[in-house]
């Protein structure tokens, strides 16, 4: 079972691969596939710190610099709350999308270099807090998961050629 902080640099790890395959990806659907991917998982991320691990590090390292990493993990919700409304072939979805990685890869970046450096010299146990998180973030992606799948599409399907023909046919006999 991976330690709290190595948990968080996993999740860093993975939305930052999934920055990456976004801006190399052309096709405003497959664009919007990766973007839903990225936001579950800053989502889930989000949930694991604000109720796992910001309480632990605000009691026993720095309560400011956690008052901060909420803010920003406030920031990062709106947008992502934002970018659902758009549809993924307006041109402001791609600029929304560009402003929460700079978001996020701000948060990161002081996450990683000085909120888990405190944390991982200080007394709390980050095995313990580790197996929390990893057990929790399983029953988020389940949840979070299922409501996706549930979600309705942004955009509407035409039904193919072919079907329609046969109705028209049908209908003229």
């Amino acid at each position: 079972m991976p330690k709290a902080t190595q948990l968080i640099r996993q999740d860093h790890k993975k939305v930052e691969g999934l920055f990456k395959k976004f801006k190399q990806t052309s096709g405003n659907k497959a664009k919007r596939r990766i973007a839903e991917n990225a936001m579950l998982e800053l989502e889930v991320h989000a949930a694991l710190e604000e109720e796992i691990f910001y309480p632990a590090v605000e009691k026993e390292v720095d309560g400011a610099m956690v008052e901060e990493a909420r803010d920003e993990h406030q920031t990062v919700k709106d947008l992502i709350a934002e970018l659902k409304g758009i549809d993924d072939a307006d041109e402001e979805f791609k600029t929304k999308f560009s402003e929460l990685v700079e978001n996020v890869k701000h948060h990161v970046e002081e996450e990683q270099n000085e909120m888990l450096p405190k944390v991982e010299e200080s007394s709390l146990d980050l095995n313990d807090l580790g197996e929390q998180m990893a057990e929790r973030k399983q029953e988020l992606q389940k949840s979070g998961k299922a409501k996706k799948k549930r979600a309705p599409s942004t955009t509407r399907r035409k039904a193919p050629a072919r079907a329609k023909s046969r109705t028209s046919k049908k209908r003229r006999a």
